[in-house]
């Protein structure tokens, strides 16, 4: 297989085929966009350094791999269209989160020599990369009917990026995908929808909130706060849905009669069931405190953090800010940045370690190297002091042994050792004061 490829992204100035456009050119492959909108399109070629063709047809002809990446209510027309243009020995796959029709209908308007995988990315177009996010990959049809050739080249590309990969088969992926998201994001909008209705103050409820309450509330939050078309066509699109919904409405019922008729026994009854069902809820119980504790903790490092320099990553933008941190709340987080005070909020930042925090700091203020010469007994190791140095400040970047003389005019039994530091360009003259009471302190003597 060719190390560089043509890959053609069919809607793929999209927010998910910009994302995969990104990661497939850091491959050293060549991409082609399509859209209706040549304006966006363009927008995107020069943004991007990809290939725009308006034209979807004309675009599959030239693809080694031909991804369908469009809104669900066009994805069949558009498979139809561009189906037929692929040509043999390519890889015809689509991003559509319901996987039957699309499959089918990928399968029967392409050529026999067109390997069919469906593929289903299980997040949007926010994530920072694919670590850790779900990818559902449905063989359909190998090369020819043979033997699948681009499979393990998917497979190798979403393991480089550490995505997590299941296989399945398009009518189990539909199956399985009516309640992990039919059902899951029906009940979020429900919620929402209901908060509305009985115009609850979602703000002011916080304060009596739980971390419990708040995660829910943060994911209620993340799903009505995304294009509400997309999670209309997701309700829609899988006609096994429905049958799910209609279970969830005789459970519920069934449960509020329960509690209307003050029914405790019944009530106790059903969530017993539900959770024997569930079969290991001491898991759920150890994810769910670990999802909590790790909301508390990032909370309690950035209190820690008052008064000292912190280093925040945006995970949407990726601009990192860096500055003294003036004050926390449980929702925002405020940095001094050389005068210039930003506000945060904590949902959307993740918190450099001190390694990030340094190669941000060389990249964006540069470095300087400086001498320092010192007189030591003779008996010392200088390359221990080396080390000693060069792990004593974070704005030490590296140390080295520039010279050791031992003779006139150095008193006998010292030595003189010449360090080069170099150092983050940044307060020198502090920086250049520590060093030196570093050194004195262990019985140097300035030169």
């Amino acid at each position: 297989m060719k190390k560089s490829l043509t890959i053609v992204i069919i809607g793929g100035y999209g927010g998910m085929g910009k994302l995969f456009a990104k990661l497939f050119l850091e491959e050293g492959h060549k991409i082609i966009v399509t859209g209706p909108t040549e304006l966006k399109g363009r927008r995107v070629e020069k943004e991007m350094n990809v290939k725009y063709i308006k034209d979807n047809c004309k675009a599959a002809k030239s693809g080694d791999v031909v991804i369908v990446t469009v809104p669900i209510d066009y994805t069949i027309e558009t498979i139809k269209e561009v189906a037929p243009c692929v040509k043999e020995g390519a890889l015809l796959t689509d991003f559509t989160s319901v996987k039957e029709e699309p499959c089918r209908v990928m399968a029967e308007f392409s050529d026999k020599g067109v390997e069919v995988i469906g593929m289903h990315p299980m997040f949007g177009p926010k994530v920072p990369g694919l670590e850790g996010q779900v990818v559902v990959l449905a063989p359909v049809r190998p090369c020819g009917g043979k033997k699948y050739k681009w499979m393990s080249w998917l497979l190798k590309f979403l393991n480089k990026h550490k995505a997590k990969i299941i296989e399945s088969t398009p009518e189990e992926h539909d199956r399985v995908i009516s309640v992990v998201q039919g059902l899951t994001h029906f009940t979020y909008i429900s919620v929402g929808k209901t908060l509305k209705d009985i115009d609850f103050d979602i703000k002011k409820s916080r304060r009596f909130a739980s971390p419990i309450y708040e995660l829910m509330l943060d994911m209620i939050g993340r799903i009505i706060g995304q294009d509400p078309h997309l999670y209309a066509s997701i309700q829609m699109t899988n006609p096994r849905v429905i049958k799910v919904h209609e279970a969830f409405f005789k459970s519920a019922g069934e449960l509020s009669e329960t509690v209307k008729n003050q029914d405790r026994e019944k009530f106790v009854e059903y969530m017993s069931d539900a959770a024997k069902h569930f079969d290991d809820v001491d898991a759920a119980m150890g994810k769910s405190n670990k999802a909590v504790a790790s909301l508390v903790l990032e909370l309690n490092q950035l209190k820690e953090s008052a008064g000292k320099e912190i280093a925040l990553r945006h995970i949407y933008s990726k601009n990192i800010h860096l500055g003294i941190v003036e004050s926390v709340d449980s929702e925002n987080v405020v940095i001094n940045d050389s005068g210039k005070l930003n506000k945060l909020k904590i949902s959307n930042i993740q918190i450099l370690d001190d390694k990030e925090k340094i190669e941000f700091k060389i990249k964006k203020l540069g470095s300087v190297e400086r001498d320092f010469s010192y007189i030591f007994d003779n008996l010392i190791d200088e390359k221990f002091l080396c080390e000693l140095l060069k792990n004593f400040n974070e704005n030490i970047i590296s140390v080295k042994i520039k010279d050791v003389y031992s003779g006139k005019p150095i008193p006998e039994g010292k030595k003189s050792i010449c360090f080069g530091v170099v150092v983050i360009n940044e307060n020198i003259a502090r920086t250049g004061k520590i060093i030196n009471k570093f050194l004195c302190g262990i019985g140097g003597k300035l030169r």
